[in-house]
């Protein structure tokens, strides 16, 4: 019997070990062929950004955050701001049904752009490493999903996309925020990355595509597009909390 035990303790402590090797090598090779190092050696970055939804405007504006984590604002083209000092979100000009779109806004483009350097965050959880379709080419894939408590909406998932030069090229995604995990498991979308450019010797996409997404066939049916223009690093930001703003709550599902 104890002999039993203790080749089961061997195996499952093998087994963990692998799985901490094959996660470290998914996502140190996306960070190393994004210049992770390169990008948080730098303060803060900024960008254009224009949104379109089912062929409609969504938001135009200009984001500004810290390479790090942490601090984000959004200027939008209309002139409110949505702002994020480290610890509260805050709203100045939006309209009291755009308060609930406010947290998600803020979190979730600037996460989308920072996502090849998150990989590695605190209340990460890998698994199912495999391939699986991406238009026409098989990709690695590993699924990326959060501990209790991790940001706004910890039941969220991705299923990440690396091509064959370790670039993060594309991420299914639901959206749990404001319906909660089953609902929003019944429509998974996914953010295709396009048109890469280098600022700094660091690789950014310009173009992403939105689109429907299921595993078996990956990127579907076109729903939406992001535009980046003008993406800039700077040595300084005020992220100090505009006069007039209101705070804008975490939602209580």
């Amino acid at each position: 019997m104890k002999k039993l035990i203790l080749s089961a303790s061997i195996f499952f402590f093998c087994a963990s070990l692998l799985g901490q090797k094959t996660t470290e090598n998914f996502t140190k090779s996306i960070e190393k062929s994004h210049s992770k190092e390169m990008f948080l050696s730098q303060k803060y970055i900024s960008y254009e950004i224009d949104i379109k939804f089912g062929g409609k405007d969504y938001m135009t504006g200009t984001i500004i955050q810290e390479t790090g984590g942490g601090k984000i604002k959004i200027l939008k083209k209309d002139g409110s701001i949505i702002l994020f000092d480290g610890e509260s979100v805050y709203g100045k000009g939006i309209v009291e049904k755009g308060e609930s779109g406010a947290r998600f806004d803020i979190f979730t483009w600037s996460y989308f752009l920072s996502l090849p350097y998150k990989l590695n965050d605190k209340g990460t959880i890998w698994s199912d490493f495999s391939k699986h379709k991406w238009g026409k080419e098989q990709l690695e894939t590993g699924k990326l999903s959060f501990q209790s408590g991790t940001g706004d909406a910890p039941d969220d998932w991705y299923v990440i996309y690396k091509n064959d030069k370790n670039k993060l090229v594309g991420a299914a995604y639901i959206v749990s925020f404001g319906k909660g995990k089953k609902e929003a498991e019944k429509e998974p979308h996914a953010i295709k990355y396009n048109n890469f450019t280098d600022v700094k010797g660091i690789s950014f996409a310009t173009d992403w595509t939105f689109h429907m997404w299921n595993l078996k066939e990956g990127y579907t049916t076109l729903i939406g597009e992001v535009k980046l223009n003008n993406i800039s690093f700077l040595k300084s930001a005020d992220f100090s909390v505009p006069e007039g703003s209101k705070k804008i709550e975490a939602p209580k599902f």
